[in-house]
C-alpha cells in the first residue's frame, strides 16, 4: 500500500513539473498558498536524479526576505535553513526540500527549487506566498586556526559569597 502511495505521489509530482504549473500568469501562486506539491506528494517522491541535482545545488546561499535575512545550506542530501529566528533542518531529494524546524515553525519546511544557475537559486515555499531568491555565498574558509581552547577553565574559585544583603546601601540603588 505504501509503495502505491509513493508511486502515485511521484506521478503527481512529475505531472506538475512537466505541465509547468501556474502558466496562467499568476506566478504559480493561488489564493491559498502555492501550487507546489503537497507534503504527502513530496515526502513520497523518490530520490531519482538527486545526485546530480544536489551536486549542482550544493553550497551556502543567502536571501533577503520580508521577514529578514535567510540562509540556506545544502550538502550531502541534507539542507538547513536559518530565517526569522528559526533553524530548520532536513533532506533535499532532487529539488524538493523537506525540513523540520526545532521550534515547530512551518514557514520554510516544504519547498521546491524552481530555478538554479548563475549563482542564483529560487525556492517556492509551500507555506509562503513569496519565493526566496538566494544568491550563492562565497566559499567558506577551510583553513581555520588551530590550537583554540576547547575546554572550560577548571581553576575557577568555588568560595564565592552567597549571602547578599536584602537592601542596597544608600546611593547605590536608584
Amino acid at each position: 500500500m505504501l509503495k502505491a502511495v509513493r508511486l502515485a505521489g511521484a506521478a503527481a509530482l512529475a505531472a506538475l513539473l512537466v505541465s509547468g504549473c501556474g502558466s496562467d500568469g499568476d506566478d504559480g501562486k493561488s489564493a491559498g498558498g502555492t501550487d507546489a506539491p503537497s507534503r504527502a506528494e513530496q515526502s513520497g517522491a523518490p530520490a531519482e536524479g538527486s545526485g546530480s541535482d544536489q551536486g549542482d545545488l550544493a553550497g551556502s546561499y543567502v536571501a533577503k526576505a520580508a521577514d529578514g535575512p535567510v540562509v540556506l545550506t545544502i550538502a550531502g542530501g541534507k539542507a538547513t535553513v536559518i530565517a526569522a529566528g528559526h533553524t530548520c533542518t532536513g533532506d533535499i531529494r532532487g529539488k524538493i526540500l523537506d525540513l523540520k524546524c526545532a521550534d515547530g515553525d512551518t514557514d520554510r519546511t516544504m519547498g521546491l527549487v524552481k530555478s538554479s544557475g548563475g549563482g542564483k537559486l529560487t525556492v517556492d515555499w509551500e507555506a509562503l506566498s513569496a519565493d526566496d531568491v538566494f544568491t550563492k555565498a562565497a566559499s567558506v574558509p577551510t583553513d581555520l586556526p588551530s590550537g583554540l581552547p576547547t575546554d572550560l577553565p577548571t581553576d575557577l574559585p568555588t568560595d564565592l559569597p552567597t549571602d547578599f544583603p536584602g537592601e542596597l546601601p544608600d546611593g547605590l540603588g536608584g
